[in-house]
């Protein structure tokens, strides 16, 4: 790479960290809104709990036990999961909206589906919310599943064509795909899908949420963490597509810093919001 691509790259980088830090900022005070409604003990567990993630990020994710993982193997099949890492969380994740592009709408999940390069191995790694895990029917698990799977899949196919700029209407273009594969696949009612939706909306409102960069950089630090217990499900590169992606991958290491730096920014800004209006200790300043 030539100074001047490393110049532009650099500019870039700064744009789009730029670009992230505002909108975390814009979304920290949306999410102190529905956080000023809740009991104020409730109000404390949050805190506490953002508090304790941001001084530990892997641990905002644990293995399933022992009844959950056979759940999940019976819905899904154990040999479509022998690769895959699945782990829970107490957190949601929320994200740009893909379906209204605007810096004050965000997009709630209770899943997500990664796939990291690390010490010569991929690793897929799928992580759920445990109040979803616990509160959803079997044609919900097995839809979101399917959905994460099958995104999973097609990210993974953008990157071999090295598709760089994955935009807003690619990224819709990709939910949508995947949700229609996913509702055939698990032949989950259009009803149950409703049902599915409004059951998020619902733990959004009553569980702490993170931003979706911590999320996956907290993944990625689970991974290291736990290395040699889940090393074993580590991949080659299968092919000579997924090799060139290797170098690229390996960067995610330096992301991961930023992804914490920006939690940490979204936990200060809701304490201050919380703390401008005397809600954390339940009532308002007047």
């Amino acid at each position: 790479m030539t100074s001047s691509e490393e110049g532009e790259e650099k500019r870039n980088r700064k744009g789009f960290e730029a670009e992230c830090v505002a909108w975390i900022e814009n979304a920290a005070k949306e999410i102190a809104e529905t956080l000023k409604t809740f009991e104020v003990s409730k109000i404390r567990t949050v805190i506490e709990f953002y508090d304790k993630i941001a001084g530990l990020p892997a641990s905002m994710h644990q293995p399933l036990d022992s009844e959950e993982k056979h759940t999940v193997e019976e819905l899904i099949g154990i040999d479509r999961l022998k690769d895959t890492i699945v782990l829970k969380n107490r957190a949601l994740i929320f994200a740009p909206s893909i379906l209204v592009p605007s810096p004050t709408s965000l997009e709630y999940g209770t899943a997500m589906h990664r796939r990291f390069f690390m010490r010569g191995f991929w690793f897929s790694i799928i992580a759920l919310n445990d109040a979803y895990l616990k509160s959803a029917s079997e044609p919900m698990l097995k839809y979101i599943f399917e959905h994460e799977l099958t995104q999973g899949k097609l990210y993974k196919e953008l990157a071999e064509f090295q598709v760089a700029n994955i935009g807003s209407e690619i990224k819709g273009a990709v939910h949508e795909e995947a949700r229609i594969k996913a509702i055939r696949q698990s032949a989950i009612s259009e009803d149950e899908v409703e049902r599915e939706r409004q059951l998020i909306l619902k733990l959004a409102m009553a569980y702490p949420v993170v931003p979706v960069q911590f999320a996956s950089a907290s993944l990625f630090m689970y991974l290291a963490e736990n290395w040699e217990e889940l090393k074993q499900f580590g991949v080659a590169s299968q092919d000579e597509k997924e090799k060139e992606l290797e170098p690229e991958a390996q960067k995610i290491s330096g992301w991961t810093d930023f992804a914490c730096n920006l939690f940490v920014l979204f936990r200060n800004a809701v304490k201050k919001e919380m703390t401008m209006t005397g809600a954390e200790y339940g009532a308002g300043i007047v």
